[in-house]
């Protein structure tokens, strides 16, 4: 069992960074286009079971309500912030993201648990102190939505009213990130695996490509 996860895990490491590099190709192509959009809740959320695949293996009971917790209130402060603009400001989500609950996509509280996952992983790593990663992975956050939000907009993942995207919402994404990144850090969480982090990395080198070569 063992090698056969350690296998499938080289393919994914190899296999998913092509997969996106097409992706970026097929989104720059008229005709491929619109195929793209359709599939983007299905890309989102299989790129996240990826990306917590390992930790599903053998999944820890911190992990697990670090990462419910982090789900259910970000997806919480999201339909709040949809419905009174108090949180990021003035926006909606379109059809792109799929399926939506209170006006908010479910990938989205999945998307906010990978990507706080992701960074948690990836700079625990590298440094020692914990309020430094803390403070990293709030900051990287905001540059990793700052890339995506031409890109949402364009794909009509959702829209800012006036077309303007309001400093409220970066402060939101600051804040947000910091509180959930200070609980896993307090909870000591150890994970298994480097997957959240090489998947977010891989999504955030894929809109950046979007960003700067097709949108």
């Amino acid at each position: 069992m063992l090698q056969t996860f350690e296998v499938k895990k080289h393919l994914i490491f190899i296999l998913l960074p092509i997969f996106y590099a097409m992706g970026v190709l097929w989104h720059a192509l008229e005709f491929t286009l619109p195929y793209m959009l359709i599939i983007t809740p299905y890309t989102i959320l299989i790129t996240t079971i990826i990306g917590f695949y390992a930790e599903l293996r053998n999944l820890s009971g911190q992990l697990l309500l670090w990462a419910l917790s982090t789900f259910l209130i970000t997806f919480t402060l999201e339909a709040v912030g949809v419905a009174t603009g108090d949180v990021f400001g003035s926006y909606r989500y379109g059809p792109t993201l799929g399926f939506s609950l209170f006006g908010v996509p479910l990938l989205i509280g999945l998307n906010w648990t990978l990507i706080i996952f992701g960074f948690n992983i990836l700079y625990q790593r590298w440094f020692p102190s914990r309020i430094a990663v803390i403070l990293l992975v709030a900051f990287s956050t905001v540059v990793f939505d700052w890339v995506l939000e031409p890109v949402a907009i364009s794909y009509d993942y959702w829209k800012w009213q006036g077309n303007t995207i309001p400093l409220q919402n970066y402060a939101a994404w600051f804040a947000i990130s910091l509180v959930f990144s200070a609980a896993f850090q307090l909870m000591r969480i150890k994970p298994r695996s480097i997957m959240p982090s090489f998947v977010v990395l891989v999504e955030f080198v894929f809109f950046l490509l979007l960003r700067i070569f097709v949108i």
